[in-house]
């Protein structure tokens, strides 16, 4: 009904109400809703508890609850009724929503059979999308209409065989492995989950998966991802609004290399982003730990953030719960469990961050989805959390294991990073390029959700030559390309067009560039950082007489802020003159 060529209908779904965080589920929801610009929200079957709380959070007088009954009423004011009705069933129907939207019609749902064919792309973008979520289908076709693309919806993969698809790749490099022929076993089996696709001559993709880097299997043409949950419609919100008019650019880079592997990609990008009048902030060395890169990722304000690192899954312990869940039931709960450590201000006194990853409930593999058809959860998993939580409940044993699958770590220079950010670049939506081995597997969803606008990583290790070779192509040559192209064209030219070798992948709308608009980055900064010193330093005051565990957080995040004000003030604003990009090392 509120389709307009060349723009985007922004579609998000509710908060998620039953989850820990729930006050951040509402607050990213309006935070994305800021970046792009919304003048205007609609609620639409929300539940009365989600509507309350979307509602006391958006503006008074821009916030609609709409209700069936004024659809007909909204249509007829959006020219919406030169059609007659498309009647349409009930799966596939982001198809038919696309269908309505290129022709201007209605669409109601009911029980015809829903037609399997495709829509035809208009502009030579192409959108397959993967079935599932509903609701992410009616978003992808939100988005093929802004690119005047086409859209195929393909039958959701089965989650072990993803699993598998996936662990191939995180294992081609393992002894006894043919590298070359597994990742064309990997490419054809692929290519058989898409099915037959129109490619326009010149065309690209936007894949939407629940996991799977199907362009990977598609190196004739550039094509990016986008994961159909959680949160689609945020991390397409992200890039569209970074791509609008008057927009900052990627004005400030963060370069990391711990130095545990050999990274002249970092070299490069230190010559070529000034260049571009990139205002560079390196971390290297000792300068690169666990604490530093972990503040960083979340609190200072960049744009852009390339790491040189190795990742890969961390050793860690399986540890078995038994406990009475709150409707009576005994339960037996098995978890892997990997840690990150970070140093403190108090040398006696170590962060650990914990990743937990289930492995069993009552004897049943939480990973085989077949076994858990018969598995009865009820409240076991939210109540082992809440005794988690409260350091109440102690695994009755405990034993090493060589590999946590999905921990994900990045070595820093004194220990493992384990990335789960609280948000990123203070409250930003930056560009990540993570050089580690196997890192678009985990970090992609995580960062991601943590409103990256778009991350490019590996599906498997690369060397430290062909880390700069792809590196200095994207901030080179195809610098202000959009980003897919230039990984695509950078990929090419690294390994040759049509090669099974692609071990790079990009997430994230189609439309963004690596690009540079005129700021005073310096003044920027310093803003950015004194506004966080006195915003959390007031939360923590607020929270200081009923909440002393978070109060200390957030005090610790408070002397971050006084910390780098001060020194960023006595470095750029003591005595040098502003204006020009710099490299801050």
């Amino acid at each position: 009904m509120l389709a307009r060529r060349g723009h985007y209908v922004c579609v998000l779904d509710g908060p998620r109400l039953t989850r820990d965080d729930r006050e951040a589920e509402a607050i990213r929801r309006t935070n994305a809703l800021a970046r792009i610009g919304v003048r205007n929200t609609l609620l639409a079957g929300l539940s009365p508890e989600s509507q309350a709380v979307m509602s006391a959070r958006l503006p008074k007088g821009r916030t609609v609850e709409i209700r069936r009954n004024q659809l007909a009423t909204i249509a007829a004011a959006n020219g919406k009724r030169d059609a007659a009705t498309l009647r349409w069933g009930s799966d596939r129907i982001g198809l038919g929503v696309l269908r309505a939207m290129y022709a201007r019609q209605m669409i109601e749902f009911g029980d015809e059979v829903s037609h399997v064919q495709p829509v035809l792309s208009r502009s030579g973008h192409v959108v397959v999308c993967e079935a599932g979520e509903p609701l992410s289908e009616v978003i992808a076709a939100n988005y093929a209409f802004a690119l005047g693309a086409g859209l195929h919806i393909i039958d959701e993969t089965d989650e072990v065989e993803s699993q598998e698809l996936l662990e191939a790749y995180y294992n081609i490099d393992t002894p006894g492995v043919i590298a070359s022929v597994e990742r064309n076993r990997i490419k054809s089996r692929l290519r058989e989950l898409v099915g037959v696709v129109d490619l326009p001559e010149g065309g690209s993709l936007t894949f939407i998966t629940r996991h799977l880097p199907f362009g990977a299997a598609f190196p004739e043409r550039p094509s990016t991802h986008l994961f159909t949950y959680p949160d689609l419609g945020i991390a397409i919100v992200n890039g569209f609004a970074a791509e609008q008019e008057g927009r900052r650019g990627t004005n400030i880079a963060v370069l990391v290399d711990p130095e545990k592997v050999r990274a002249p990609e970092i070299e490069a990008a230190t010559k070529l982003l000034p260049q571009r009048r990139v205002f560079v902030r390196g971390y290297r060395g000792a300068g690169a730990s666990v604490r530093a890169i972990s503040e960083m990722v979340d609190l200072f304000p960049y744009d852009l953030l390339i790491f040189a690192t190795h990742c890969g899954d961390a050793p860690g312990w399986r540890w078995t719960y038994e406990f009475r869940d709150s409707e009576g039931l005994h339960r037996r709960l098995v978890v892997d469990v990997a840690i990150g450590v970070g140093h403190t201000d108090d040398e006696e006194m170590l962060r650990v961050m914990q990743f937990f990853r289930f492995h069993s409930l009552d004897g049943v593999n939480w990973n085989d989805p077949v076994a858990k058809t018969g598995l009865y959860v009820g409240t076991a998993i939210r109540d082992w959390a809440e005794f988690e939580k409260a350091d109440a409940l102690e695994p009755v044993h405990k034993e090493e294991i060589g590999r946590v699958m999905g921990s994900a770590v990045m070595k820093m220079w004194d220990h493992n990073y384990l990335p789960m950010p609280r948000a990123l670049a203070a409250e930003g939506s930056p560009i990540i390029i993570n050089n580690a081995c196997v890192s678009w597997h985990e970090l992609a969803g995580r960062f991601l959700f943590s409103n990256a606008r778009a991350y490019i990583g590996t599906l498997f290790s690369v060397s430290d030559m062909e880390a700069e070779a792809v590196v200095v192509r994207l901030l080179d040559k195809y610098f202000g390309k959009p980003l897919p192209y230039a990984l695509w064209a950078a990929q090419n030219s690294v390994y040759g067009a049509g090669g099974n070798r692609r071990p790079y992948v990009i997430t994230g709308v189609y439309p963004q560039r690596l690009r540079v608009t005129r700021e005073d980055v310096p003044a920027r900064i310093l803003s950015e950082l004194s506004r966080g010193q006195n915003y959390w330093r007031e939360r923590a005051n607020s929270r200081r007489a009923h909440d002393s565990r978070s109060a200390k957080v957030l005090d610790e995040m408070a002397t971050f802020y006084e910390r780098e004000t001060a020194s960023f003030q006595a470095r750029w604003f003591a005595s040098k003159s502003l204006g020009k990009a710099s490299t801050d090392r």
